[in-house]
């Protein structure tokens, strides 16, 4: 199942937090790798949000 959203969170290795990035149409986990390896580095990890997802 391929997953498109809006809203990504992601951490790159030796940070503690995690920070966001969100895009004006829904796209891949592998367009925000692309986007994020150009821009910030390699993300360590990688999480999709909806609007359905509780925020704490």
């Amino acid at each position: 199942m391929i997953v498109r959203r809006r809203s990504w969170l992601y951490r790159l290795a030796g940070q503690r937090f995690v920070h966001s990035v969100s895009f004006d149409r829904p796209v891949t986990a592998l367009a925000v790798r692309e986007l994020l390896k150009r821009t910030v580095g390699v993300p360590l990890e990688l999480w999709a949000r909806s609007r359905q997802d509780l925020v704490v």
